[in-house]
């Protein structure tokens, strides 16, 4: 059974039984009241008879005494005596009076006929009692007590009405039968709503649940409430968050490690095949000297290019080590020497190259850093064909930390391709990127020493006028 219903079924379950239990408590409790204050009216009239009779009974032996006359009564005259109070009693407004012996004979008045001696004969000489009998006309209270005549136990009886008593609990009870069944469709239908209301949310997270294990794009769970679901939902949707971003770079990796392989294997293919069918050409056909070393020649580059590419696979390498130890250097002599190491090729290749360097002090790993630099310059000149090409190579102070910057004003890259060149083989032209012997590792290493090193590399490029390198390093700067 699903939470929905189990919380409707329960909260009408629990709603139910308490407004029926608690008020059939209160109808029998009403009634139960209303019962105690009509035995106490029956024995109060039974009372009016007792001491009426004994108050008659005593006034008419002290006058009877007082003139001499004897007062042993009889059976029969006592019950004459007390028919003729009966009367009197009877013409005084009460009814349904009766003087019984303890045998249970009535000698005055008239018993009804629902009813016998039986309460009579429980009774012993000092106490009274009632019973409750339901007739043909209604419910009465059958009361009654004993009285003492002239050494002799008589009973006196009397009726009581209780029909109204009985008829308004029925009433009662019908009242609150018709009340439980307007709760049960009435608050059925508000319980209904109040249940859906709380469970919603949860129906919501549920949902939200099966797009994440199913692998789609999931949608945040919308609550407004303040309380736990609330809460819940936010840190679900924070959750929910995070795994999709984790699952959207867990598959970039694969994407990029499925391309860096793919890559690879085509890098190493490419130089591998040329160098096999160069060696094999020279070993089984007839060449002069100067097609042996062109083709020689051609071996050894592509040779080369392997080594440049076995070299920048062991530096990947070895840099997700990340154990080496960093030293304070001055910006202005680390960058000079690497401006005059790379002064000459740039000399040789006809380029401009200019140096803008200010000092400060670096908290760097010096030779990790000239790899860097190397590599971002060795780019730049690669980048510019022709005469009229220029390298700016600068460095200076930040608000923020230390900016390093390589910019030339060759072919540019695409818009397209800035966001992947950083990635291991990638190549934005591979034919100039092969014939300069490049093998696409530079930039991946480069990102991994200046992440290594807290910093940050962004790119600035358009095509047909340059491009702009920018090394940002924050947390290893020591500012003087």
């Amino acid at each position: 059974m699903k939470f929905f219903w189990k919380l409707f079924f329960s909260i009408m379950l629990v709603t139910e039984c308490f407004v029926s239990i608690g008020g059939f408590i209160l109808v029998n409790s009403e009634f139960s009241n209303a019962l105690q204050r009509e035995i106490q009216s029956a024995y109060e009239e039974n009372d009016l008879v007792f001491f009426s009779l004994r108050q008659a009974l005593w006034s008419s032996n002290a006058f009877l005494a007082s003139w001499g006359v004897d007062t042993a009564y009889g059976e029969e005259d006592i019950s004459d005596f007390v028919s003729n109070e009966m009367m009197i009693q009877m013409a005084g407004g009460m009814k349904n009076l009766v003087l019984c012996d303890k045998t249970g004979n009535v000698l005055s008045g008239i018993r009804k006929k629902e009813f016998d001696d039986k309460l009579v004969k429980t009774l012993g000489t000092e106490k009274r009692g009632y019973e409750i009998m339901k007739t043909e006309n209604g419910y009465y209270i059958h009361c009654a007590r004993p009285i003492k005549i002239l050494d002799r136990y008589f009973y006196i009886e009397n009726y009581h009405d209780i029909t109204d008593v009985f008829n308004n609990k029925s009433e009662r009870i019908r009242t609150l039968s018709v009340l439980l069944l307007l709760l049960f469709f009435v608050g059925g239908i508000v319980i209904f709503l109040i249940s859906y209301w709380l469970v919603r949310p949860i129906h919501l997270l549920v949902q939200a649940t099966h797009q994440l294990a199913d692998g789609m794009n999931m949608k945040p769970v919308v609550v407004s409430s303040q309380d736990e679901i609330g809460m819940l939902a936010k840190d679900f949707n924070r959750m929910a968050e995070k795994i999709s971003d984790n699952m959207e770079e867990l598959k970039d990796y694969a994407r990029r490690q499925e391309m860096f392989v793919a890559n690879f294997d085509h890098e190493l293919k490419t130089p591998l095949t040329s160098m096999i069918g160069y060696a094999d050409m020279i070993r089984s056909k007839r060449l002069s000297e100067e097609q042996t070393i062109l083709l020689a020649n051609q071996i050894v580059q592509e040779g080369k290019r392997l080594e440049v590419m076995s070299k920048k696979l062991m530096q990947l390498t070895v840099l997700k080590q990340k154990d080496f130890t960093m030293r304070k250097v001055s910006a202005k002599y680390l960058l000079t020497s690497i401006y005059d190491t790379v002064f000459p090729s740039m000399q040789e290749a006809g380029i401009r190259f200019l140096g803008e360097i200010q000092d400060d002090i670096l908290t760097v790993e010096p030779d990790l850093m000239k790899t860097v630099c190397i590599n971002l310059l060795d780019n730049a000149r690669k980048a510019i064909d022709g005469s009229e090409g220029e390298v700016i190579f600068s460095g200076k102070c930040g608000k923020n930390g230390y900016e390093i910057s390589v910019k030339d004003n060759g072919c540019g890259i695409p818009a397209n391709d800035l966001p992947k060149i950083s990635e291991a083989f990638y190549m934005v032209d591979k034919v100039r990127s092969r014939g300069k012997g490049g093998a696409g590792l530079g930039l991946a290493v480069c990102m991994e020493i200046v992440e290594l090193h807290g910093g940050r590399m962004t790119f600035e490029s358009e095509p047909g006028k340059g491009t702009q390198v920018k090394v940002c390093l924050y947390e290893r700067i020591k500012n003087r």
